[in-house]
Order: structure tokens, then sequence, then C-alpha cells
């Protein structure tokens, strides 16, 4: 074979493989997630899912809030799972007036369809910001509520050691707001600022007397920490939805199908299913992709399960 009809024929074949993988494949969808456990979770589902119904998938993880919000905006993500409290109070600002869990999703809903962003149906968990404290500690000084805790905070002329992420020092729904909710402050010193993921390992510890967590992290049940009672309802429901720009909806209207089966294979109250998920990474040391296919697979959603 002269060395100009090999050349031919490699070409033939790069051109064959080329439109081979464009028939296979319906289109790359950017899928987005923030920087914890459960949001890697959600990742992986996407991913997976997606790639057994025809799509690519190109994974980004570990965003914070913010940095996923602008990625959407500005058309850089596609396809992210984001909470209906955190977009109405962090990204725009909104004040929480006692809305239902219903109610909010609403609002969330027709507000960014306005913006060119569509909310789909919400996996109903609840991943809510709350403050855990050791149970010894909050028997001995009766801190059942935030309210009890403010006044104690305040009795000790701010001096109770807190971690907390430093998205969640900085966000109107953290630990600024719920000071300022709640009438108490800490002193600055005694406010520890770490890396996500890192919190509960400093309450483990012993390094501070309370700290930040989510609704559904695993580690409140591993360590049997008491979670104060948000009893001035200063946090909003953080229900997780998926979130899309139109445009990709449009372009591939069979993703909503797609993604509703992935909510509806959650049940009606799924603070404590997501829990589990969680805590089989953060308990177990499975690694979220693992935990992903396996969900996936349980609730025969992949099509070699």
């Amino acid at each position: 074979m002269t060395k100009r009809i090999l050349t031919v024929v490699l070409l033939a074949i790069l051109v064959l493989a080329l439109v081979v993988g464009a028939a296979g494949s319906k289109g790359t969808i950017r899928v987005g997630t923030k920087n914890f456990t459960e949001q890697f979770v959600g990742g992986y589902l996407l991913k997976l899912l997606l790639e057994d119904r025809g799509y690519d998938v190109d994974l980004r993880t570990g965003m914070s809030s913010m940095v996923l919000r602008e990625a959407v905006e500005n058309g850089d993500i596609d396809l992210c799972m984001d909470y209906t409290g955190t977009m109405w109070l962090t990204y725009t600002q909104h004040l929480f007036e006692g809305e239902t869990q219903e109610e909010l999703f609403e609002k969330v809903k027709a507000y960014d369809a306005e913006r060119g962003i569509t909310w789909l149906s919400p996996i109903w968990c609840n991943n809510n910001y709350s403050i855990a404290v050791p149970r010894a500690f909050a028997e001995g000084n009766s801190l059942y509520t935030l309210t009890d805790f403010a006044a104690y905070v305040e009795a000790q002329a701010g001096k109770v050691r807190i971690a907390t992420t430093f998205e969640f020092y900085a966000r109107p729904d953290g630990l600024i707001g719920m000071q300022l909710h709640y009438g108490f402050a800490f002193l600055p010193s005694y406010v520890i600022p770490v890396m996500p993921g890192l919190t509960a390992q400093y309450l483990a510890q012993g390094d501070v007397d309370a700290t930040v967590v989510f609704g559904t992290d695993a580690v409140i049940a591993k360590y049997d920490w008491l979670i104060l009672q948000d009893d001035k309802s200063f946090w909003p429901p953080y229900d997780l939805c998926p979130v899309l720009l139109t445009t990709t909806l449009n372009r591939y209207p069979d993703l909503e199908p797609i993604l509703t089966e992935l909510v509806a294979a959650f049940p009606e109250n799924a603070q404590r299913l997501m829990t589990e998920l969680n805590g089989r990474v953060d308990n177990e040391g499975l690694e979220p992709e693992d935990v992903a296919r396996q969900f996936l697979t349980e609730h025969g959603l992949l099509s070699g399960g």
C-alpha cells in the first residue's frame, strides 16, 4: 500500500469514527456541583443517568454556591442541582416570609422562568442549615433552641467557639444573619472559618462548642449531636431541584422526563433517604459515584440495572 493510499484510508477511518461518535450521542450536557457530599452524589446521579440515556456529560465539581449560580446565569453550565432557599435568599436577596416548601418552590420557579432558568420538580429533602452541639453540652446548659443558645452566648460575653464554612460566614442566610435574627453576637476571634467538610471534624475533636451542619448530614447521627431548634423560623426550606438553562431544555426536551424520573425515585419526604446516601460517603467511605450508581441501579434507572 502506497503512502498516499494509506493516508486516504486513515482519513476515511477518522471521518467514520467522528460520524459514528456524533450519531451515538444526543449531545453534551455541562453539569455543575457545589463543594459538599450531597452535591457530589447529586452530580453523579445526573451524570450517570444522562450518560445511560445517550448524552455525553461534562461534570464540573467543587464550586461555591455563588460561583455555580454565576456559571448557570452566564450559560457556562447547563444543569445542576440547587436549593430553593439558597436561590431565594442568597442569589436574589429576598426575605423569607414563612413560605411552605411548596410555596417557596413556586416562587423560585416563577422568578427564574423570567430569566431563562427552569426549575423542575423538587426532591423534598429540606437540606436546611442547622447549628449542632454535643448532646452533653446541650443538656448541661439547657440548650435546645437557638433562642436558648443566643442567651447562652450573650451570658458568656460572646466567648463560645463555633466552626463555620467561609460561605456560611458570608451568606445573608448564614452566621451574620442568624445572629441578627436572634439578637446575639459571637466574639469574632471565637468564630472559626474552615473549608467545607471540616466543620464537623472541629466539633468531633472538641475544638469548638458548636458547628454549622446541613439537615441531611450523616455525621449528626454518627456523633449523636443535638440540633438546636430554629424556633424563630430564620431559615427557609432548602429543597433540592434539577435546575437547567431553558435554552438547553428547548434543545433537548427529553431532559425533563428523564430528570423527572430521577426525582420520582425519591419518597415524598426524602430527608432521611438523602441522609443515608450522604452517610454511605461520609461514614462508610464509599465514593459518591458508587453511591449514585447503586441508587440508580436499585431503582431501575440504568439500562444495565
